[in-house]
């Protein structure tokens, strides 16, 4: 991974000493979009491999060709779109990315859809500044629920809804107890701020259905390669699930 990411930099430092700096720009750019989807890939199947519950693993079962792809395909629409495919891109590699999640024999579906996610960003964005940053706290209790109730599990015939308990006071307590413990600790809070957004997502999630969940069978591997868990948090991209 690092070698990956050292070539990217030597790349945009050779061009530069050769004064075409826009040449090395345009050829770094285009190598880290051909990063990105490996990464995104790499750290799926590893961080799903070292998720269980209640003893059963986790796994992900999406194709790498595919992916690259819809990445390239998706990277393009949204430049030529002067980036408003992005919000549609975005919903599409999610909700192609948690449809290849496994617990077991248990299928995780994400239908989420791009025009609904739009619409909700648009209303959050315009409400958040006509109340001076006030309705930020029901935009983002609005985008968690969107995210959590298009998920749901299925084995069969059977299916468990996933459902949002989190309320807007909810957010407030987290976002500006992070943004204290953060600010008044000079930075040394972030590993607690980052516990308490975990466990106020594991939280806030319900599950209601009927499968059965004692009749979960064991069916995924144990992987072990965390290269592309490493390239992903070089690239700071976070975890979509």
């Amino acid at each position: 991974a690092a070698l990956i990411i050292v070539v990217v930099y030597a790349v945009i430092f050779i061009f530069s000493f050769l004064q075409m700096p826009i040449v090395g720009a345009i050829l770094s750019y285009l190598g880290v979009l051909a990063i990105l989807p490996l990464a995104i890939h790499g750290s799926y199947r590893y961080r799903m491999s070292r998720t269980s519950w209640r003893g059963i693993r986790f796994g992900y079962r999406g194709n790498r060709n595919e992916l690259i792809k819809m990445f390239i395909i998706g990277t393009l629409l949204t430049i030529i779109t002067l980036g408003i495919y992005g919000i549609w891109f975005a919903i599409k590699l999610r909700n192609y990315l948690i449809s290849h999640i496994k617990a077991g024999d248990v299928e995780f579906k994400s239908e989420a859809g791009g025009t609904d996610y739009f619409l909700l960003f648009l209303k959050g964005y315009l409400l958040t500044i006509v109340t001076l940053g006030i309705y930020v706290f029901w935009w983002q209790k609005d985008m968690f629920e969107f995210y959590v109730e298009s998920v749901t599990l299925h084995k069969g015939d059977k299916k468990i809804h996933l459902k949002s308990s989190a309320t807007a006071g909810g957010f407030f307590r987290l976002l500006m107890g992070n943004m204290l413990l953060i600010v008044f600790t000079f930075g040394i809070g972030y590993a607690w701020a980052v516990m308490r957004s975990s466990r106020f997502v594991t939280s806030n999630i319900k599950l209601e259905g009927d499968i059965d969940v004692n009749a979960i069978s064991q069916t995924e591997e144990n992987y072990k390669d965390a290269t592309g868990e490493d390239m992903a948090d070089f690239f700071d991209i976070d975890f979509i699930f």
